[in-house]
């Protein structure tokens, strides 16, 4: 069988709409596929549909018919807000993304390949200009990252119990950052003898001549919903396997690599700076270029199983390890003033800035109970737990990633004989951190809704 031309056009469609997500096991979103989200994200042992791309290629020698088509979408409702002891909380406004999804897979014997776009996960939030956090100099805080890959997998059926299974992705990722700093968070990044929380150096700072900062904005963000303004892209891969023991007892096991992407780069950039020297109060607003240097997605493993106590119920189970550590131990931005005529004898200035993260590795538990009373159905509930991988003292209220509770359910219900709509809901539990360095207090919780249509050709 030809893939028609319009599930073409629709692929590469997809692939320019796969925006910002919201994670809650740290970036990574708790599940992916419904079945796997409704079952507290596990996926590593069981079928996934297309969703198999990202949990484990391996597991697309599950599916029964000849071929398959997923067609996905999701609503990622985070609620997020960061409170100041005295001066008052304030609620992100970044608390609904609307996210397609897209796949197909086609059995040939004991082969199975497939094509597959997926978001991958990130976070984001938005802070009214008039809160605490814009310093009282109406500056709007936001940040949203994203990461998407187009993943083409292939799995091969070795024996009747053995089947192996791979991806090779292609990632993209964007940035979007608007960041009001105080006076006192500057001099402690420009302060050798201080840098509680990152540091920074460059000529932009030099400028400054000995004069007081008062504040500093970082602006690189436009308004397209499903792009950054800063962007890169690269590469990943994906190896996994499953084993048989008998029908009612399988494993599953899958490692993904570290992403190789390029620098996040954008020539839309600005940074101002704001300064009292005895000559009096100056600003200094310059347009450049921004990098954002060596931001990657890291390697994960996953071991899974999955149990049939009873002839319709599954028990399902996944221990997933997360390498954050290798990754995510700082944001390093660096910024350098074009050209342009505004910027005057500033051209060419720069500021390099890396602010510390050190996120810790993560281990992601999920377990889920399905339930299929019949042919046409399936129930399924979930729990996924995970501990928040960011240290309390470089908690930024612009990237929360704290959920670490999860409550999954969902099911599927058949339409004909050769379709399936299938659902999951995800109750992300409310999660409190105190950045004890700052003092200020950061809130996310979550409620994320999916849908998902799929077509089956074949018995």
């Amino acid at each position: 069988m030809k893939i028609p031309q319009t599930l073409i056009a629709l692929l590469l469609g997809t692939a320019g709409m796969t925006g910002t997500l919201f994670g809650t096991n740290g970036m990574n979103m708790e599940g992916y596929g419904a079945r796997s989200t409704a079952l507290g994200g596990a996926g590593t042992a069981i079928d996934t549909g297309t969703a198999a791309a990202v949990n484990n290629p391996a597991t697309l020698l599950l599916m029964k018919q000849d071929a398959r088509l997923d067609v996905a979408l999701g609503r990622l409702g985070p609620d997020v807000s960061a409170e100041m002891p005295g001066f008052g909380s304030v609620t992100s406004s970044s608390d609904a993304f609307y996210m397609p999804a897209f796949g197909y897979s086609k059995r040939n014997g004991n082969h199975v390949w497939g094509v597959a776009v997926y978001g991958q996960g990130g976070m984001g939030t938005e802070f009214a200009a008039s809160s605490f956090l814009g310093l009282g100099r109406d500056l709007t805080n936001m940040t949203e990252v994203s990461v998407g890959r187009f993943m083409v997998p292939y799995a091969y059926q070795v024996n009747e119990k053995l089947g192996i299974g791979g991806s090779v992705d292609y990632v993209w990722a964007g940035m979007d950052l608007c960041m009001a700093m105080s006076g006192q968070q500057l001099m402690d990044l420009a302060n050798p003898m201080s840098q509680m929380s990152g540091k920074a150096d460059g000529s932009l700072l030099q400028a400054l001549d000995g004069a007081m900062p008062e504040f500093a904005y970082f602006d690189f963000a436009n308004n397209n919903t499903f792009f950054g303004e800063a962007k890169g892209d690269g590469f990943a891969a994906n190896v996994g396997v499953t084993y048989e023991v008998n029908p009612e007892f399988r494993f599953g096991a899958v490692y993904h690599s570290a992403t190789s992407l390029s620098d996040l780069t954008t020539g839309a950039g600005r940074v101002t700076v704001g300064a009292t020297s005895p000559m009096g109060y100056m600003e200094m607003g310059l347009d450049g270029d921004v990098s954002i240097n060596d931001f990657q997605w890291p390697a994960t493993y996953a071991v899974g199983m999955m149990y049939r106590p009873a002839n319709r119920w599954k028990v399902v189970a996944d221990v997933k390890q997360v390498e954050w550590s290798d990754v995510m131990d700082s944001l390093r931005l660096s910024f350098v003033a074009n050209d342009s005529a505004t910027n005057g004898p500033m051209a060419g200035m720069n500021l390099n800035a890396e602010l510390y993260q050190d996120w810790s590795d993560q281990t992601v538990y999920s377990i889920g109970l399905e339930f299929a009373p019949a042919e046409r159905g399936a129930y399924r509930i979930g729990f996924n737990h995970a501990s928040s991988p960011i240290p309390t003292h470089y908690l930024n209220p612009l990237f929360p990633a704290t959920v670490e509770d999860h409550f999954t359910f969902g099911g599927e219900h058949k339409v004909g004989r050769k379709s399936i709509f299938s659902w999951s809901g995800t109750v992300g539990l409310n999660n409190r951190v105190a950045n004890e360095a700052f003092g200020v207090i950061s809130e996310h919780k979550q409620l994320n809704f999916q849908i998902v249509y799929s077509k089956f050709w074949g018995e």
